[in-house]
C-alpha cells in the first residue's frame, strides 16, 4: 500500500492543494454549526455561550413567515426538477442532431453566455424588460392586449424564476449531455442505420441508454437542491409586492441571521436545510438505482 501510494506521489502532490482548501473552506467552518444550539453571543464566542438545545429549532418551526418561506422553496424546487431538469437533456439532443458544425458552435456560444453573467446583471435585464413599459409588454400591446405588471404580481414570480433560471442554466448544463452523447460508440448507430432504425430509434434506443447514467447523476444533485434554489437568483428577482411567493429559505436565513443578527437562529434553519438536503440526496440514490439502474455509491 506505501509503496503504491509512494509511486504515484506526484499525482497526489498535485491533489494537495484543492484537498487543502476543501478541509479549510468546507470542513473546518462546519464547526459553526454549535451555536444552532446555543444562545450564540459573539463576545462570549463558541465555549462561552449559553447551551439552549433546540429551543431554536422549535422556534423556526412555530414561525409562520419560515413555514411560507419553505413553502415557496420547496414549490420553486419542485417546478425546477420538473422542468428545468430537462431542458439541458432536451437542448444537448437537439444540438446533436443539427449536422451544421458551425451552427452547432454559434448555439452552444449563444446557450452557454447567460451562464456567466451574474444575477445582478440577469435580474436588471428581466426587471427593464418585463417592466410595463419594456419590450414584453410592448409587444402585448401591439396585439391589443392590456399591460402585466409582471414583477408586481406574486402569482407570476414562480413561473418567472423557472423560466428565467432555464435561459440562464440551460446551455451550461447541457455540456454534460453533450460530453455523454460523444462518448457513445458510432458503431452502434452505424449498426442501426443497417437494421433500419430511423432517428427516432435511434434516439430512444442508443442516445437515451447512452447517457443514462449522466441523467440518473444530475437527478440526484438536482433532487439533493430541492430545499436550496438559489439564494442570488430569490435574492436579486425578490421585491418587496412579491415577497409572498419569492421569500424562500435561503432569503429567510440572510434576513433573520444578516439583517436581525440572529445568528444562532439563523445556523438552526440552515443546519436544518442541510439535513433535508442529505436525506434528499440519498433518496435520490434509492431512485437513480432502482429505475435507472445506476448507483454512484
Amino acid at each position: 500500500m506505501l509503496s503504491r501510494i509512494w509511486s504515484q506521489r506526484m499525482l497526489l502532490l498535485f491533489l494537495l492543494p484543492g484537498a487543502a482548501a476543501l478541509i479549510v473552506f468546507n470542513y473546518i467552518p462546519m464547526a459553526g454549526i454549535l451555536i444552532a444550539f446555543q444562545d450564540y453571543k459573539p463576545q462570549n464566542g463558541f465555549f462561552g455561550s449559553v447551551f439552549i438545545g433546540f429551543q431554536h429549532f422549535r422556534t423556526f418551526l412555530d414561525d409562520p413567515a419560515f413555514r411560507s418561506a419553505l413553502q415557496n422553496t420547496l414549490g420553486i424546487g419542485f417546478l425546477s426538477l420538473l422542468f428545468a431538469f430537462p431542458a439541458p437533456i432536451l437542448l444537448a439532443l437537439m444540438i446533436d442532431s443539427v449536422r451544421s458544425k458551425s451552427f452547432k458552435r454559434i448555439t452552444q456560444t449563444i446557450t452557454y453566455m447567460p451562464h456567466f453573467l451574474s444575477w445582478v446583471i440577469i435580474a436588471g435585464l428581466v426587471y427593464r424588460m418585463l417592466a410595463e413599459d419594456g419590450v414584453v409588454n410592448a409587444l402585448i400591446e401591439f396585439f391589443g392586449l392590456s399591460p402585466i405588471s409582471f414583477m408586481r404580481s406574486p402569482e407570476l414570480y414562480w413561473l418567472i424564476f423557472i423560466v428565467v433560471s432555464i435561459l440562464k442554466e440551460v446551455g451550461w448544463g447541457s455540456i454534460i449531455y453533450l460530453a455523454a452523447i460523444s462518448s457513445i460508440d458510432p458503431e452502434l448507430y452505424n449498426a442501426a442505420s443497417i437494421d433500419g432504425a430511423g432517428p427516432w430509434k435511434k434516439l430512444v434506443y442508443i442516445t437515451l441508454p447512452g447517457i443514462a447514467p449522466a441523467i440518473a447523476l444530475m437527478f440526484v444533485l438536482n433532487l439533493g437542491t430541492i430545499v436550496n434554489v438559489g439564494f442570488d437568483a430569490a435574492f436579486n428577482l425578490m421585491n418587496p409586492l412579491v415577497m409572498s411567493t419569492a421569500d424562500v429559505v435561503d432569503t429567510y436565513v440572510y434576513r433573520t441571521g444578516i439583517l436581525l443578527g440572529r445568528f444562532s437562529y439563523s445556523t438552526a434553519v440552515g443546519l436544518c436545510q442541510s439535513v433535508i438536503s442529505f436525506i434528499l440526496f440519498f433518496v435520490g440514490l434509492k431512485v437513480a438505482k432502482k429505475y435507472f439502474n445506476y448507483s454512484i455509491i
